[in-house]
């Protein structure tokens, strides 16, 4: 039996998931709106139901498992009646050779007591997340020949019920993409939450799977004859109260050896909580970025992989400049943030980013931003805006920052026009931040002394641990990494006589911080990890390029 929803809110509150203050307003609005007030608190905080699961753990210091990674003790579950299991919710399992009893509700004294006179020993009592306890007891009984629903075919699954759900759930892990993968067991689900992949459980058989990808592509506007070609689209969906809230989904679907997967990537059409200050740019590079964009005229450039948190930073930025007295102006593919007071078009099969730009200019504009730059057509339109008196925000596909030139040199770009417009280039990436309730100091080693530039041998850096504030992680949220290049008339005439890379490294001096230093100094200030660090950015500062 699991836990009272009372029960999950005061271990929430007592956890620091729940303010108090702001409850006492849920429980008003759940009334109002006819919800529970749990899903009402969710649909607030935008936290699974497994982090109040966790903090109920950490109430009552019980360990928080991961059935995944343990497997179950078959001889022991023979011992306790099938009913006894699917009611109360208990599952025996091994984690290093000890065996102990995964439970949906500690505080069960009388199930307890039962099981201990089953087993005739009493076992360590652990908490598991609750909707993977039930798959792994309805899977296991499944095997044992119990009678469960896992039994049941495509037809009878409802799938409208099943999409909801796993698109629900993405929104409470604030996750980026949903995988659906066909695979020998049938469907697994796969959510990725501050870029890193997670399983979500869900029971469903070889047969559902298919239907589910077919749902997917109906709602997309995909063929669902084709399954042996990639396919793209897009829909919009609506979740219905507590949540209450629509954003566009973009699709893509390719075929594999056990049938078609699906990627779902939910764009965030919300721009009003969107800040250059939550961006995680430091104090000298947030002054920076803030004169460029004030600036009347020029181009400034957001390099990166996909992912990388480019149009969020350009969102902030139109953010920050968007006035009444400006005309603002954006092509996208998609749209990913609704701005209010800007004129946003998003390109398709009849109007391309060149043909777009074109036509903007016609429109009397202040600023333009263009989604990416891909071809020499639509950076030659750029360049141009950018020279007629137009401040311009783009998006290139680069490693890092001065290769933003020599990218738009290869395009097809005159290299005076380069040296003439840029104003700035930012190479970005994200990284996961430390979780600020449960993150842990220690004494950093020598060779992390070495790698961060630093002397003190008492250095304290900070290392994740895991809480229900963190959903166990470490982690809550990503921080962006920037390796900035400010320009002046020195590098611009540099980059019109055509120099090179290494020749505009060593002529912009302090004017290029690269992603290393950056990234030392947010390690340094406990917002991240050195590991975090290392898996994004090379080992680079104006000292080494010196040794070199």
């Amino acid at each position: 039996m699991a836990l009272t929803d009372e029960q999950l809110i005061d271990a929430g509150m007592r956890s620091g998931l729940i303010d108090p203050a702001v409850l006492e307003r849920l429980r008003l609005d759940a009334r109002r709106q006819r919800v529970p007030v749990l899903g009402a608190v969710q649909a607030y905080y935008r936290f699974p139901l497994s982090a109040l699961y966790r903090a109920v753990a950490e109430q009552r210091s019980v360990p928080y498992i991961d059935l995944n990674a343990l497997p179950i003790d078959g001889q022991l579950l023979k011992k306790i009646p099938p009913s006894l299991v699917r009611r109360k919710l208990i599952l025996p399992v091994v984690d290093n050779d000890r065996t102990m009893l995964a439970v949906a509700d500690p505080g069960d004294r009388g199930m307890l007591d039962s099981v201990q006179r089953l087993l005739g020993l009493t076992l360590p009592v652990a908490m598991a997340d609750l909707s993977l306890l039930q798959l792994k007891i309805t899977q296991t009984l499944a095997g044992k020949g119990v009678e469960t629903a896992s039994g049941a075919t495509a037809d009878d699954a409802d799938l409208v019920a099943l999409l909801d759900t796993i698109v629900r759930e993405a929104y409470y892990n604030r996750a980026s993409d949903i995988h659906l993968l066909t695979e020998t067991n049938g469907l697994r689900v796969r959510l990725r939450v501050d870029g890193k992949l997670r399983d979500y459980p869900v029971d469903a058989n070889g047969a559902v799977a298919p239907a589910l990808v077919s749902r997917v592509k109906v709602l997309s506007g995909l063929d669902i004859a084709e399954q042996r070609m990639p396919q793209d689209g897009g829909f919009s969906y609506h979740l219905a109260p507590p949540i209450d809230k629509a954003f566009n989904i973009r699709v893509a679907t390719a075929p594999t050896r056990l049938g078609e997967r699906v990627t779902m990537r939910l764009l965030a059409q919300e721009s009003g909580g969107l800040s250059l200050t939550e961006l995680g740019m430091l104090d000298d590079d947030l002054h920076q970025f803030r004169t460029a964009i004030h600036k009347p005229y020029g181009m400034i450039l957001l390099t990166g992989p996909t992912g990388s948190g480019k149009s969020t930073t350009l969102c902030a930025a139109l953010q920050e400049i968007n006035s009444p007295d400006i005309n603002i102006m954006t092509v996208e593919n998609p749209i990913e943030y609704v701005i209010d007071g800007i004129s946003q078009i998003q390109t398709g099969p009849k109007i391309g980013f060149a043909d777009a730009l074109r036509s903007f200019l016609r429109h009397d504009p202040d600023v333009l931003m263009v989604g990416e730059i891909r071809d020499h057509e639509t950076a030659d339109v750029a360049v141009k805006a950018a020279m007629t008196g137009h401040m311009v925000f783009s998006t290139l596909h680069t490693n890092n920052a001065i290769s933003a030139v020599t990218r738009l040199i290869d395009i097809g770009c005159e290299p005076f026009l380069i040296g003439s417009t840029m104003t700035a280039v930012i190479a970005q990436r994200l990284v996961r931040r430390l979780c600020m309730h449960c993150r842990k100091p220690r004494i950093a080693s020598r060779d992390e002394l070495l790698e961060l530039g630093a002397e003190d041998e008492s250095l304290e850096l900070f290392e994740p641990v895991g809480c229900a504030v963190c959903q166990g992680s470490g982690f809550r949220g990503r921080l962006g990494l920037f390796e900035t290049l400010w320009f002046d008339e020195k590098l611009a005439r540099m980059v019109a006589r055509g120099a090179d890379e290494e020749a505009l490294e060593a002529g912009a001096g302090e004017r290029l911080k690269f992603m290393w230093e950056d990234g030392c100094r947010k390690v340094l200030m406990g917002l991240t990890t050195l590991d975090e660090l290392r898996d994004v950015a090379v080992h680079k500062t104006h000292e080494t390029m010196e040794l070199s």
